[in-house]
């Protein structure tokens, strides 16, 4: 099996190694405790013409992360979003379904944080953080710090702002190439009994971003990684 990439978020060392395959070490298990080791070629695919964000498509502000002009946790914001979603015909897929859209190409990524994708992750998932730590000190980035201590958390997030720019160069034609994300929980845009547009969540919210950028073939996991282990399903783990 092949790992089809894998994407360093920090800017200085994804440009270092743009175009050198690197090699992991992988642990191959299942929740059940059977343990084996493999080596797979993890190789950072190039696009020579990067998708970037515009006006239009999420971006990060005095208030954070904006869809439209609202933030996307708001109901108008999530309201607009979900809509986008419907529209773009963005699919909610089974983890059984996995296999008969790899067979036709589908790039499979894990957007939740770096150390979450390495304590395990799907067989095959390529690592894309949507969130990153706050990385800098702009008096915006200030508040976001002091508005997360406020909840106890003492390290705060902040859009990944090369994600689009990474995904692009995992997938070779953004108009036809299957896209499938995960983050922990999945989603959906089913109504429920306390929202009409259904579960947001991050990869809902990374999704609208790529539907922004003129992806249209974009899959979520439905259960996201959470519901993908409790149902003793394979996972990977770095060494």
């Amino acid at each position: 099996m092949q790992l089809r990439g894998y994407v360093d978020t920090a800017p200085s060392h994804a440009t270092r190694h743009a175009t050198r395959p690197r090699v992991c070490t992988l642990r191959h298990r299942s929740a059940a405790g059977r343990a084996t080791t493999i080596s797979v070629l993890a190789q950072q695919q190039q696009d020579p013409q990067p998708l970037t964000q515009t006006s239009s498509q999420l971006r990060s502000g005095p208030t954070g992360l904006n869809v439209g002009q609202h933030r996307p946790t708001s109901p108008a914001g999530w309201a607009e979003m979900a809509a986008a979603l419907r529209q773009a015909n963005v699919r909610m897929v089974a983890p059984q379904e996995l296999s008969w859209l790899s067979e036709k190409g589908a790039v499979l990524l894990d957007i939740r944080p770096a150390e979450n994708y390495q304590e395990g992750h799907l067989p095959g998932a390529v690592n894309v953080p949507f969130y990153q730590p706050i990385q800098g000190w702009t008096p915006w980035q200030v508040a976001r710090r002091m508005g997360y201590a406020l909840f106890g958390i003492a390290h705060g997030t902040e859009v990944n702002p090369n994600f689009m720019a990474d995904v692009s160069k995992l997938v070779a034609d953004p108009a036809s190439t299957p896209v499938v994300l995960y983050c922990s929980l999945g989603g959906s845009l089913e109504p429920t009994n306390n929202d009409k547009n259904g579960q947001q969540t991050r990869s809902m919210v990374a999704a609208y971003g790529l539907t922004q950028a003129g992806f249209k073939a974009l899959h979520i996991l439905k259960g996201g990684y959470f519901d993908w282990i409790a149902n003793d399903r394979e996972i990977e783990i770095f060494e």
